[in-house]
This record gives C-alpha cells, structure tokens and sequence, in this order.
C-alpha cells in the first residue's frame, strides 16, 4: 500500500484563481488546500463517500494561513498536506504551499465530526484515528490556532448579506471558501491596490444556511491588523471571527 502520510497534490494558478492584481486570490489558494485535504482524506478512507454512510461530515473549526509571497497567475504550485494530531474530538491538519522546493505560505487547521442530523458534534471514533499517520512538528512555523475576540462595535455600523443557494456546499450550509471572501470584501478596492494579505485566521463559531441574514463588521487593531466578525441579524449568535495582517504591496 502506497505511502500517504504526506499527500502531495499540483495547481496551476488559473484566471480562476487571481485576483484583479494577477497574484493568487486567498479564497483561489484556499480551493487548492482544501481540494487536497479533501481527496487526502478520501485516499486514507476517511472522506465524504465512507462518513456519509455513517451521518458524519467532518467541518472546520479554526484556520490560519501565513503568506509569505503569494503565486501569480499561471504559475504551478504544490500543496502538501498531513495530520498533525488528533484527539477524540479535534483533528489538526497542516499544509505547505510551495513553488518549486521553496515554501511560500503554510496553513494550520482544526476539524471536527458532526452528526448530520443532530448538526452536533460527535467524538472521533477510534478506529478512525488510526487511518492516518500523524507528523506533528512538520510544519516550518510553530502556530497555534487562538480563540480570537468578537468585535464589540454596534451591528449597526455593519454590511448585511442573505445566504443564498451558490454558497452552500453538500453538508447544506455556508461553505467556508465563501467566508473568507465575505471577510476579505469588507476592505475596499483602494486598501487592496495598496496593501496585500500578509495572514488570515478564521475561528468557525456556527453553521450558516440557506436565508439566513448575515451581518459582517470590521474594526481595525492597529495600521495593518484588523478584527472582523460575523453574526446572525436575527439571533445575534456569532458565527465567525477572524483577524487579518496586511502587508504593503511591492
């Protein structure tokens, strides 16, 4: 049986995957990664046709991403990934994206089962955690996945959005390549010409669906460090929190 404790995976940067400025959009590079873990965790018999037999659909939790340089159209990259750690509840997966053999940005993300009729998390089987050789301390940065503080300023001063059909995935609600679009549209086409995405965490608070009206703030932390959040109009229960780091352009 082939080895695939590290899952290795190409990409060529299409026009499908840029921004208006040619280099690589976050949610272009965030399809590459997620595409990987998914057909990773469907070699290691832990993907959407065997969980689906059993109700189960894994959901993420937390993400970071560190850009260090970020690809241009038509460029070829290599995504890596692998299991850094599991516990009965939480599953850690890293990424690598890398442009030759140089590394030009990292990922660290969290997972966990839910039911998919309680819509409820579940414990990790345990002969699920053995599927997957774990590599904990691979990754080039040493990071930890933080609980970031939810923004206090008034839902008034945000911008609102209905959930619609296009942005829900096969486990019925939003999926998470379309929050960070939401998080990043909220900063305007002049601060981009500008600046460029240095990092992005997000922490995955709720489930998202079809209907329901968002509304996203964001507040800045410092010149190039901003807090974002984004809640439910109706229940006012968050649903996600994220900070961006932002570089000027070169």
């Amino acid at each position: 049986m082939a080895d695939i404790s590290i899952w290795k995976e190409k990409f060529r940067i299409s026009h499908s995957l840029v921004a208006p400025d040619g280099i690589a959009s976050i949610h272009g590079l965030a399809y590459c990664l997620q595409e990987a873990a998914i057909n990773h965790a469907s070699a290691a018999r832990l993907g959407y046709d065997e969980l689906i037999k059993l109700n189960l659909a894994w959901v993420l939790t937390r993400q970071l991403i560190n850009l260090y340089k970020i690809p241009r159209l038509n460029e070829k990259i290599t995504v890596e990934t692998w299991a850094a750690g599991m516990t009965d509840t939480i599953a850690i997966r890293d990424f690598n994206i890398l442009n030759k053999q140089n590394i030009m940005g990292i990922c660290r993300s969290s997972w966990m089962l839910i039911n998919l009729n309680l819509r409820k998390p579940v414990r990790i089987p345990a002969d699920m955690r053995h599927l997957l050789p774990q590599n904990p301390g691979r990754l080039q940065e040493d990071v930890e996945l933080e609980k970031i503080p939810l923004t206090d300023n008034s839902e008034d001063n945000g911008s609102s959005y209905k959930v619609v059909y296009s942005d829900l995935d096969m486990n019925h609600h939003v999926n998470n390549i379309n929050y960070l679009k939401w998080v990043l549209d909220d900063f305007d086409y002049s601060y981009r010409q500008k600046y460029r995405l240095e990092s992005i965490e997000i922490n995955y608070l709720a489930e998202a669906f079809f209907g329901d009206q968002l509304v996203r703030n964001t507040v800045r932390i410092n010149d190039h460090e901003f807090l974002t959040k984004i809640i439910s109009n109706k229940s006012l229960k968050p649903i996600l929190s994220s900070r961006t780091k932002w570089l000027p352009k070169d």
